[in-house]
Parts: structure tokens; C-alpha cells; sequence
């Protein structure tokens, strides 16, 4: 009887690289690409696949996430794997795109699968301005070969080692929350998405949202803790490296101390609350969020707040991640 060895808790890192030429890819495998990178991206509260549309115009993608101040906003996604870029196609694509959205998306990302000029990346957010996008991003490329090496190189590895990317929505989304990173680089910018959000980056005054914010830290800690990494409804978004599989133990260490600190933040949040210190504000607006906070509670969220990230930003650091 043959007997297998235990698996290593640790993460295990290869490294691959091979040269990427997108205008020899399919359009399929240009859109799964392009999905799987998006999906490491960002924290998406949203994002889908689909919408096919016919022709060589492929599917759109759509995303919903946060923005700096953490409202909803939509994101919609145009891949142009297209022999050769013109700005009347880029044009042609981003008045579909807003003609499919009840109203304007907050942000359009036209990607391409070859080189694009400044002055045609200019004259695409010019005409995005016009139809009222306040942001429009023009990958080319090299632009998208940049942001897939940088944050998913597993993708690359699995994909040119043979393993095709799955078709379906759901089974690719399925896929990348099953892929390991190839990289320590890569495992360390999973993790720091986790901060990449309003609730740990927007100051804390004497009146905040504390409800998204109590989420976030708790979301935070179970994902550092168990490597899950939940909405507010409980829903899985992402799986990240938890801070014991990291093979250097500094970085485990590191981030170990910004899950304890977290939980300092949250242990302070509940007291606030439990003295009356932070509460509802009094506008009977049922749907308000605001809470009015007394001192010294601010101050001592900012700065309970500021100690876990800079453990966070540290033990990244010795893997070459930086916080935003």
C-alpha cells in the first residue's frame, strides 16, 4: 500500500515566463484572460461575463465596486482584440456601452489586444467625456500584458502550460478562486487588496459610516485568519493567502500582528458603542449611516487603524507590495 505525504500548509511558488502575443489568441481566450485578471484586480462587490453581442465585438463586462468614498459604481469592460486599434471602433464601442446602461457607467475600460497611440487613448476619453464617463481607461497591449503579469501571473503559467481557461462565467470565476499564485508577489497583492477599500483609507471624523466600516475589519480578520475572504451578506468574494502560509515568517508575523491589531480596532469600535460614545445620528433618516462619534474615540480608530496597516504595509513590503 503506497502511502502519500501530508500537504504543506505552506505556500509552494513556480515561476513561468513566456513571451504573449494576444493577436494570436482567440477572442474567447483574449475575454478570459481579460476576466481573470480584472477578478484579481479589485475587491468587486460584482463582476460579470456575458452579454454576446455578435460579430468580432465579443462580451462584454460589467463590474460593480466602490469607490473612494464607498458608493456603488459600475464599471464596464470592452475588450478590443481587434488586427488593428482604430479610434472609430474605440468610439463605436464605448457608445454601445453607454447606450446598454440605464444611465452612464462611472467607468469604462476599452482594452486592447495590440498598440495604442497617446493621441488615440486621448481622443477615446474625450469622446468618454462627452457621453458623461468620468473615468475611461484605454489598455494597449503591452498595458494589459502589465497588469496580467502583475497581478496574475498563475493565470499565465496555467494557461501556456496548456490548461484552458474555462468558458463559462461561473466556472471560470470557480477556477481563479481555486488558483493558486505562482508567485510570492502575487500572493502578497491578493492580500493587499483587502485594504484597497474606503474603510481603510477615508479619514475618521467625529460624524463616519461605522456599519461598512465594522464589516470591513471583520471581513479583513477572517480573511488574514482562514485565507476567505467574505462580503457583508457572506458571500465569498476571494480566497487569499492566509498570513500562516506565507514561507517567510516575517511576513507571516507581519500580517498575524495587523489581524491582532484589527481585532484591538474592532474590540474599541464595540466599547464606543456599548458607552453611547458612538451612536446613530438623529436625522430619522432610516436609510442614513452616519454615526456621530465623541472623543476620544476618533483619534483612537485613526490610530488603531494606522498600527494594523502599518503591519499590513511592512510585511508586504518584504514581498515587493505596496498599499495603495
Amino acid at each position: 500500500m503506497s502511502t502519500s505525504k501530508p500537504k504543506s500548509s505552506k505556500l509552494i511558488f513556480t515561476s513561468t515566463v513566456h513571451p504573449i502575443h494576444f493577436k494570436d489568441l482567440s477572442g474567447h481566450d483574449f475575454e478570459r484572460m481579460v476576466f481573470a485578471t480584472l477578478l484579481r484586480m479589485r475587491p468587486w462587490r460584482l463582476l460579470n461575463w456575458h452579454g454576446q453581442t455578435g460579430g468580432d465585438e465579443g462580451r462584454d463586462i460589467i463590474g460593480v465596486c466602490e469607490d473612494e468614498l464607498g458608493n456603488e459604481i459600475t464599471v464596464v469592460i470592452a475588450c478590443a482584440n481587434w488586427q488593428k486599434f482604430t479610434l472609430a471602433k474605440a468610439k463605436k464601442d464605448i457608445n454601445r456601452l453607454t447606450s446598454t446602461q440605464a444611465k452612464p457607467p462611472h467607468e469604462v475600460i476599452v482594452i486592447a489586444g495590440g498598440n495604442v497611440s497617446a493621441e488615440t487613448k486621448d481622443n477615446c476619453k474625450a469622446h468618454a467625456d462627452s457621453k458623461k464617463i468620468k473615468i475611461c481607461q484605454v489598455w494597449s497591449g503591452p498595458d494589459f500584458e502589465e497588469h496580467l503579469r502583475f497581478h496574475a501571473p498563475s493565470v499565465l503559467n496555467r494557461f501556456f502550460n496548456g490548461e484552458e481557461l474555462p468558458d463559462d462565467e461561473a466556472e471560470l470565476r470557480k477556477f481563479m478562486l481555486e488558483l493558486d499564485p505562482a508567485t510570492e508577489k502575487e500572493a502578497g497583492l491578493l492580500v493587499a487588496r483587502l485594504f484597497n477599500r474606503p474603510a481603510f483609507q477615508t479619514p475618521i471624523h467625529c460624524e463616519s459610516s461605522m456599519p461598512a466600516f465594522r464589516q470591513a475589519i471583520a471581513d479583513t480578520i477572517g480573511a488574514l485568519n482562514t485565507g476567505i475572504w467574505r462580503d457583508r451578506l457572506g458571500a465569498i468574494i476571494s480566497r487569499v493567502p492566509p498570513s500562516h502560509a506565507f514561507p517567510d515568517a516575517r511576513v507571516s508575523a507581519g500580517l498575524t500582528s495587523c489581524s491582532k491589531k484589527l481585532n484591538t480596532l474592532r474590540m474599541t469600535l464595540d466599547e464606543g458603542i456599548r458607552v453611547n460614545a458612538i451612536r446613530p445620528c438623529q436625522c430619522n433618516n432610516p436609510l442614513c449611516t452616519t454615526h456621530e462619534i465623541d472623543p476620544p474615540y476618533p483619534q483612537r480608530l485613526e490610530q488603531e487603524r494606522t498600527e494594523a496597516l502599518r503591519h499590513a504595509a511592512d510585511a508586504l513590503a518584504l514581498l515587493g507590495v505596496q498599499l495603495s
